[in-house]
């Protein structure tokens, strides 16, 4: 469980290419993102952003079995997930921008979502994933989404906003800093 902790986070961290400016990467992340897509990545399943030149950066790492009884095996959530965040982004014009993260409570379960704006919360139609019980422990949204998201890949370039105490991960935000 530790290394697949381990891996989890170290999949989160963002690339440091010392020749290229935080700007140009962060130019090019948005210009080449191509897809989502589920891959088994080191024995797990991970939805991974794909830019159009091949390159793929993992985004959530599905590790947890806890919903597996109940037919929702880290496969089977990796695709579904995957194919939500694809249907975001072609709803959105294939574009990353104005598409945030947010937590909720949904039929009584914490879920994250999608949002198109920071004045948005969680509802049935924008659920993207129920949260684990490990990442669901916390009562603070923010801390719920700096775990999941990765704190130091978070705090490099604070994609976490809130607006009225609820706090909003910008995706594009945190697509480019993993690449």
């Amino acid at each position: 469980m530790k290394s697949a902790m381990k891996w989890a986070i170290a999949s989160l961290v963002a690339l440091n290419l010392p020749w290229m400016t935080a700007e140009t990467a962060r130019a090019g992340a948005i210009k080449s993102l191509a897809s989502f897509q589920c891959q088994q990545v080191n024995g797990y399943y991970a939805t991974v952003a794909v830019q159009r030149n091949g390159r793929t950066a993992p985004v959530i790492a599905w590790t947890s079995e806890e919903f597996s009884d109940a037919g929702y095996t880290p496969q089977r959530r990796c695709g579904e997930v995957t194919s939500r965040l694809n249907g975001v982004l072609r709803e959105n014009g294939n574009r990353l921008s104005n598409i945030y993260l947010t937590v909720g409570r949904v039929n009584s379960h914490t879920v994250v979502c999608s949002v198109g704006n920071m004045r948005s919360g969680c509802n049935r139609n924008n659920v993207l994933f129920t949260l684990s019980q490990t990442n669901r422990r916390s009562n603070d949204p923010r801390e719920v989404l700096e775990r999941l998201f990765n704190t130091r890949v978070l705090s490099s370039g604070n994609p976490v906003q809130e607006s009225g105490g609820q706090p909003y991960v910008n995706l594009e935000s945190l697509v480019n800093q993993l690449f």
